[in-house]
């Protein structure tokens, strides 16, 4: 009888340990599905650059102007800011107003903190020229501005020379180049 419950044993094992060599194999694969998920999600939002000429086709306004505040919000499981801009000069395009509103995932709401890869962030006293093209608000429904092109979209003006905000200020400026207008003069990116 004691033979008998040590066999019932031994095979109670080696089931379990079938069912859990089973488990790992198809835990594995879902963790292999996972990531391969992941690369491939990667790849698909990567950034893709774009010409300037297609940046300036795809936008509706292009301004020059001066970030005058940004506010952050939560809303919808993200965080959301709204930068009030200062319109200084339309390059391109047509608003009837002086302020703006651009509107861009991403902020700081309390400890909260949401940065994404590629975005445009907007600082207080902050003199730009902005892509631009309009868009439904995600906080209020409303029709605001967004930035075209993800980061290219925008440029940082340092002295009269229109730096792209994915150039570092210590690269050498090419401001031998016009960007749009004779005033600026653009870096390479």
């Amino acid at each position: 009888m004691f033979e008998h419950r040590e066999g019932v044993n031994m095979a109670t094992q080696s089931v379990v340990r079938e069912e859990m060599s089973r488990a790992n194999k198809t835990g594995l694969f879902f963790m292999s599905l996972i990531c391969l998920a992941l690369l491939l999600s990667q790849s698909a939002f990567a950034a893709k650059g774009i010409s300037t000429g297609d940046l300036v086709k795809s936008s509706e306004l292009i301004i020059t102007g001066k970030v005058d505040k940004a506010t952050c919000h939560f809303a919808k499981g993200t965080v959301i800011t709204q930068a009030t801009i200062k319109v200084s000069e339309v390059l391109s395009g047509n608003v009837d107003k002086k302020d703006i509103i651009v509107e861009y995932e991403g902020g700081k709401v309390g400890d909260l903190e949401l940065k994404l890869t590629d975005a445009v962030t907007l600082t207080k006293g902050e003199e730009i020229i902005l892509f631009l093209k309009t868009a439904q608000s995600k906080l209020a429904g409303k029709t605001v501005f967004v930035i075209s092109g993800e980061a290219q979209g925008k440029y940082t003006i340092k002295r009269g020379i229109a730096i792209p905000i994915h150039t570092s200020p210590a690269s050498n400026y090419d401001t031998s180049r016009p960007l749009l207008d004779t005033r600026y003069r653009v870096c390479p990116g």
